[in-house]
């Protein structure tokens, strides 16, 4: 699973944990506590890093290949070429 920026995915676990600051300040929580919750933080952060960058990459690699469709078909290329099979070689045979 690749995150393309894993610098979010740590500020995110950050961010998620930060309502935490107050109960180890206070006593309330321990560090040992609080060190698993910013893990399982860190590992749900990357999770969701990891689905949002698929997500985007599945979207643009279909843009880039449907722009690519309409540029081809505007300029008239049809993939076929001159020593392949052609519609009027199809017509003639029996």
């Amino acid at each position: 699973m690749s995150v393309r920026h894993p610098e979010f995915v740590i500020a995110g676990a950050v961010l998620v944990s930060l309502p935490m600051v107050p109960g180890i300040l206070n006593g309330d929580i321990g560090t040992v506590a609080a060190g698993e919750r910013f893990l399982v933080a860190l590992v749900g952060c990357w999770i969701l890093g990891s689905v949002l960058s698929w997500v985007t990459t599945t979207y643009s690699h279909q843009s880039r290949r449907a722009e690519l469709m309409r540029l081809t078909q505007r300029q008239g290329f049809t993939g076929t070429t001159d020593y392949g099979p052609t519609a009027a070689s199809t017509e003639d045979s029996p």
